[in-house]
């Protein structure tokens, strides 16, 4: 039977239904807890609905069982524990037990082990154990013993969950949490309380998107209604355009790369001819050489996450109904100007220089504020949160 299960995850998977292949998969290892294929697809599949979180829980638990060596969950381990040096300390020294990993394997392990332990007692002089576990940085063990969604809806009455998930769906604060499980039922049910969210103008327009998503992540192909400002649209799930993605969408990857060109040209590692050469252009892959010298070029990712987010709240917030990229270098100078407020916000410090002045960007700028207007007041909370540390 776990094999049946596992079989049709990977068959979810490869159609990316993830929230239908997480569920297959976590199903696969309640039967069997040493289907490692079945470990390995449940951690992919929650990595590609950006469920962190549950994909950490699921990565510590992996540990706890002595399965063959897998070098794919190697590198989600990477990913996931890469601010939490305790866990990943842990973690690759049960890897380094594990049946099938060679002596070279086994010694980049020890050693990284090794520097992970001082990585984490330096953090632990600076900031105290407390500190660190108010801010995730756990042990495996209390990674593993968190509880997720699937721990919750597997262990319930399927009647009782759809019953507290009819409940979330009324209240404002709990309906995109009824979303993101609802997508990890696949049930008749959960199509038809996902297609009413995605109908319903109530509902904040973020949380309508993630719906019009969970429904494919559910499974569910063919046509999809939205509606978004009282109007009604038509999304095939199937190839849903414009793009329906949890990432940072395609079309922006073009304004993204201009935006590090900038940088990296203030920073020195690009030319002033090089940056006016590119940053005009619409062409949606930058030349190769120009390419890697911009890896070069120092972002912080904190400062990539946020422009991230930004994206992502404001094509959640209006889809379908997002603009085309045209003019990457205005869109480039928007994210630009939105990531120096949040440096000199949070950080105190923004050490690239003026950012060229431009109406069109500063349009750019305002449509993406639109869906975050607390942008500016959670900077503020950070500044004074950061000033209070600091004495």
């Amino acid at each position: 039977m776990s094999q049946d299960v596992n079989g049709l995850g990977r068959h979810y998977l490869q159609a990316e239904s993830y929230g239908a292949s997480a569920f297959c998969f976590y199903r696969a290892i309640l039967e069997d807890p040493n289907n490692g294929n079945a470990w390995n697809g449940l951690v992919l599949s929650l990595s590609l609905m950006r469920r962190e979180n549950d994909a950490q829980t699921i990565l510590a638990r992996f540990a706890r069982h002595p399965l063959p060596y897998d070098k794919d969950m190697v590198t989600f381990a990477l990913m996931m524990y890469q601010q939490s040096p305790l866990a990943m300390s842990e973690w690759v020294r049960a890897m380094s037990i594990r049946f099938g990993v060679n002596a070279q394997e086994r010694e980049a392990f020890t050693q990284m082990a090794e520097d992970l332990d001082l990585n984490y007692a330096d953090l632990v002089t600076r900031h105290g154990e407390e500190v660190l576990k108010e801010q995730g940085v756990l042990s495996l063990e209390e990674f593993a013993d968190r509880k997720i969604e699937l721990d919750w809806l597997m262990s319930e009455p399927i009647d009782t969950v759809y019953g507290v998930i009819q409940a979330w769906l009324e209240d404002p604060e709990s309906v995109l949490s009824a979303v993101r499980m609802l997508c990890m039922m696949p049930d008749v049910r959960s199509e038809k309380l996902l297609r009413r969210v995605c109908r319903n103008e109530e509902v904040d327009g973020k949380t309508r998107t993630h719906a019009l998503l969970a429904l494919r992540w559910l499974g569910v192909r063919g046509n999809a209604r939205i509606h978004k400002m009282e109007e009604s649209f038509v999304i095939n799930l199937d190839n849903p355009v414009p793009e329906l993605t949890v990432s940072v969408p395609t079309a922006y990857k073009p304004v993204l790369d201009r935006m590090k060109l900038w940088i990296a040209k203030q920073q020195g590692v690009v030319t002033e001819e090089e940056y006016e050469q590119h940053a005009s252009t619409d062409e949606p892959d930058l030349p190769a050489e120009l390419a890697e010298k911009l890896e070069q070029a120092d972002v912080p990712s904190v400062l990539q996450e946020v422009v991230h987010a930004l994206i992502r709240a404001a094509y959640d917030q209006y889809y379908p109904l997002v603009p085309g990229i045209r003019g990457t270098r205005q869109w480039s100078l928007a994210l630009l100007m939105l990531m120096k407020d949040y440096a000199m916000g949070v950080m105190n410090a923004w050490p690239y220089g003026e950012i060229e002045k431009d109406e069109t960007a500063v349009l750019h700028r305002n449509w993406i504020l639109s869906a975050s207007r607390d942008y500016y007041d959670n900077i503020e909370i950070a500044r004074k949160l950061r000033e209070s540390q600091l004495g």
